[in-house]
Order: C-alpha cells, then sequence, then structure tokens
C-alpha cells in the first residue's frame, strides 16, 4: 500500500525496472513484462516485521547452482530452484526444488534453506524427495554398451549426466553399489506440451538393449 500522491512515481519506476530486466535478459528470456495495476485496499496487511523477515529470507534463500561435479565442472551437481510464492488467507508458502546427484550434498542445501527460513520464523517441511544417483565413471556396464553401440553403429556414444532425476536414484538407494545407466530413445521438451518421441529411436534403442544383454 502506498499514498495515493505516490501512484505516478510507482508506476515510473514498474517502467523503469522492466526496461531494466529486458536489457539484463536479452537473449534469454525474450517474454519479461513488469506491470502493476491499482486495487482495493485490503482490509488487511501483513504487519510489517512481517514483511521484512519474509523479505530478509527470499534474498538470502540458496537459489541457481551450488556446487558442479569436481570431475566434470561443466554439468551440475547440487542446485536449488525457489520456484513458487503464494499468498493464501492466513498464511504464505514458499516452495522451493531442492537437487542433487549426492545425497548428501542435497541434505546439506536443504539445512541452508531450512536455516534461512526459520530464522525467518516460519515453519519448514520437507517431502517428496528424489534420492540423487552419483555418477561412476568406472562403470563397468558403462564401457560394455560404449562397445556395443560402437560394434552395431559405427561411432562412438555420446555419454552424458544431467542435472534431474532419474528412477536409477530409487533403485540404488534400495540395492546400494548396483552398476547402473540409463539410456533410451530420443525424447525432445520432457515435461511439456511440446513433449514428443522420435518413434525410429525407440526400435533402435529396442535393438541396442538386446544387443547390449547379449555382450553381457
Amino acid at each position: 500500500t502506498i499514498p495515493a500522491e505516490g501512484l505516478d512515481e510507482l508506476m515510473d519506476l514498474v517502467a523503469e525496472w522492466e526496461d531494466l530486466f529486458v536489457a539484463e535478459y536479452d537473449g534469454v528470456e525474450d517474454n519479461i513484462r513488469l506491470s502493476a495495476e491499482q486495487v482495493e485496499c485490503p482490509a488487511t496487511e501483513l504487519p510489517e516485521d512481517v514483511q521484512d523477515f519474509l523479505i530478509h529470507a527470499i534474498t538470502v534463500c540458496p537459489h541457481g547452482v551450488y556446487r558442479v561435479i569436481p570431475e566434470m565442472p561443466e554439468i551440475v551437481e547440487t542446485s536449488n530452484n525457489l520456484a513458487m510464492l503464494k499468498t493464501e488467507e492466513n498464511r504464505i508458502i514458499v516452495h522451493c526444488l531442492t537437487r542433487s546427484s549426492v545425497e548428501s550434498r542435497k541434505e546439506e542445501l536443504q539445512e541452508m534453506i531450512h536455516s534461512t527460513f526459520a530464522m525467518a520464523g516460519a515453519a519448514v517441511e520437507f517431502s517428496g524427495s528424489y534420492p540423487g544417483w552419483q555418477p561412476n565413471f568406472n562403470s563397468n556396464i558403462m564401457e560394455v554398451m560404449k562397445t556395443t553401440y560402437l560394434n552395431n553403429y559405427g561411432v562412438e556414444p555420446r555419454v552424458i549426466i544431467i542435472h534431474a532425476g532419474l528412477e536409477c536414484g530409487i533403485i540404488g538407494r534400495n540395492y546400494p553399489g548396483m552398476d547402473m545407466i540409463s539410456f533410451g530413445p530420443t525424447i525432445e521438451h520432457p515435461h511439456s506440451p511440446d513433449e514428443k518421441v522420435n518413434i525410429a529411436s525407440v526400435a533402435k534403442f529396442y535393438e541396442y538393449l538386446l544387443a547390449t544383454l547379449k555382450a553381457l
């Protein structure tokens, strides 16, 4: 809430910040819009100290890349996404998505987030944990599959590590030490309305699976 005579100054400030964000994220986010509109004055408002605690907590909450994989510094190992903040009638909810291929690192980052919001007087809950799956650079199954791919298709396969949750993390938690690899057909734009699979690659990777089983 602001005094009525400050409205024009506020709208000028909003336009100024929109220009700033558009310039800062040029080529990264091309559809940034920042706007403000006048609404009825609410019957109640957050106490000033609660506002301050919330703003301070959001400002210092870890967000983005926390740690990369030492052996592959171009790959993210641990990160947090301060994803959403919403207000309800009598509470404010902040959602974070924390992920890591190393379980202990994920727990470390979770504790940092816990401490950040606990100091602001917030209650912190953890749910929906997805176990990490740490890369094994000496994997036997990986070497077998690389050789099998080369023998069957005449080119070296491209082995990559992705910063995402996979079923292998759940399997590895229940069967510690199991040597695993994840592979599959070509999928584009996963988890979006544009998600699609290359049908021809499904047959190819089924053949590849059979060839790998024979090699084992």
